[in-house]
This record gives structure tokens, C-alpha cells and sequence, in this order.
């Protein structure tokens, strides 16, 4: 791996102090230590592009920084996939730490905002709710886990739920994460290209209706957190995906756009 540049200037705070470096990654899969983890929770406070809930800080790592570290890594640095992990010396701590603002981007919308829900995400989850009883909750879930508050999507597509394109379907190829035996990896696949956002989620609502995989999920409608749990190893690999999402429904109490 080459060699990153340190940064001239590191970002300070109102009172001149400068950012310190961590001793250990933070985030997905890293050892997270306490110290590190504050570091990391204040840089994104400060660097995330505005409007953004407050990032908590408080040095304990939970999926909301994880979903941050992955924002700030799509929209600012455009990585695909961002790896919701902030490495010693890694691009994404100097990006972090570097002022000026390393490669500063805005997103192009209101997507990609950390902790902000569009109406128009919230619209088109009630449409799929109404269409295929797909509980509100559990599609913004997936949006925000999927797609990190809509900043990672592949381009072009207007899917922020990670749907596979099969046979001659339209798509694009991108890199995606997996888990496989255990191991997490990165492969490139062919996501499903949609000609709006509204037809995206009225798909994600078709597939987990009618799919003979989510039928399990689909006999829990009315419990969006048993839904979550059946979704995990069925939807995606990733083992923790139940507890992520159902982490992401109480914490942002997405249950008020349940019917």
C-alpha cells in the first residue's frame, strides 16, 4: 500500500487545538478503542457536509458512526464501496484532519446528508407500505444501512437498496462489500439501474413481498423488528444486519412512519 502524505495542516477546533492521531483503526472491524473512537466521532462532527444531525460523541462505537464514517466517505472522498472504517494514516483520518478539507465535495441533493430523511425517501416508503405492506420503518432502515443515508449509491442508478440486476435487466457494474465465510471482501457486481427513486423502492417492496425468501420476513409485517431479524443472511451476508437495522429503526425512531 503506498505511502500517505501527511497532511501540512492539520483541522483544528474554536480554540487552536489540532486533531490528534489515532493508535488504532475505528469503525467497522476495528479495535476502537475509546480514545480513538472520540477522535473520530469529533472529526465527523465537524467535516460531514451540512445539513447533519450531530454526530454523538462520546467514544463508544455503534452502527450511527459507522453509517457516518460511511457518508463522509462517499460524499466527500467518493469511495466505492466506503468501508465505514478510519484507518492510522489512512487517506480517509488525513481527508478528516487535513485543512483545508481534502477533496471537498457537497452532495449534488438532499441526499447524503448524515441523519436527514427526505420526504421524498419518506413518500416513497409509504407508497411501498401501501402497495406491498412493507413496514415504513424497515425500507428507511434500508435505505439509510444500504446506502448510508443515500451518499453511496452507484452512479447512474437510483438504487440506494443494493438490488442486483439478473439476465438482461439494465445495470451497471460497482464494487460492493461481502461477507463471505466469515471474512468480509470486496467484489464488483451488476446493480439494477431505475429511471426514478420512487420506482427503486416500489421494486424493494416487490422483491421482499413476493420473493420466496422473505417469506419469513413478510409473516413479521406488523413487528418491524422481528422483519429485521429475518432479513439478516437473507437479504445480505452481513450477520449483524438485524441488529444494525434494528439499531438504526430506535435510534432515529423510525416507528412514527409506521401505519
Amino acid at each position: 500500500m503506498p505511502l500517505v502524505p501527511s497532511p501540512t495542516v492539520l483541522s483544528t477546533d474554536e480554540m487552536g487545538r489540532v486533531a490528534p492521531p489515532i493508535a488504532a483503526a475505528v469503525g467497522r472491524d476495528g479495535t476502537n478503542n475509546p480514545v480513538d473512537v472520540f477522535v473520530v466521532q469529533s472529526l465527523l462532527d465537524q467535516r460531514l457536509p451540512k445539513p447533519h444531525s450531530p454526530v454523538p460523541i462520546n467514544g463508544t462505537l455503534d452502527p450511527g458512526t459507522i453509517l457516518a464514517i460511511e457518508a463522509y466517505q462517499a460524499v466527500v472522498m467518493n469511495m466505492v464501496p466506503p468501508t465505514g472504517r478510519v484507518d492510522p494514516g489512512s487517506d480517509t483520518y488525513y481527508s478528516l484532519a487535513a485543512r483545508p478539507l481534502v477533496n471537498k465535495a457537497e452532495p449534488s441533493s438532499q441526499m447524503g446528508h448524515f441523519g436527514v430523511i427526505p420526504q421524498t425517501v419518506i413518500d416513497a416508503a409509504d407508497a411501498s407500505h401501501l402497495r406491498w405492506s412493507i413496514p415504513v420503518s424497515i425500507t428507511i432502515a434500508q435505505w439509510i444501512v444500504e446506502s448510508a443515508w443515500g451518499a453511496a449509491v452507484p452512479p447512474g442508478t437510483n438504487n440506494p437498496f443494493g438490488i442486483k440486476a439478473t439476465g438482461s435487466q439494465p445495470g451497471v457494474d460497482s464494487p460492493t462489500r461481502e461477507v463471505v465465510n466469515g471474512q468480509e471482501v470486496t467484489v464488483t457486481a451488476k446493480f439494477r439501474t431505475f429511471p426514478s427513486l420512487s420506482d427503486a423502492f416500489d421494486e424493494h417492496g416487490r422483491l421482499l413481498a413476493t420473493g420466496m425468501a422473505y417469506k419469513a420476513a413478510m409473516r413479521e409485517a406488523n413487528d418491524p423488528n422481528a422483519f429485521a431479524d429475518a432479513l439478516t443472511g437473507v437479504y445480505a451476508t452481513d450477520p449483524q444486519y438485524g441488529f444494525t437495522l434494528k439499531w438504526v429503526i430506535n435510534n432515529y425512531s423510525l416507528n412514527k412512519y409506521d401505519r
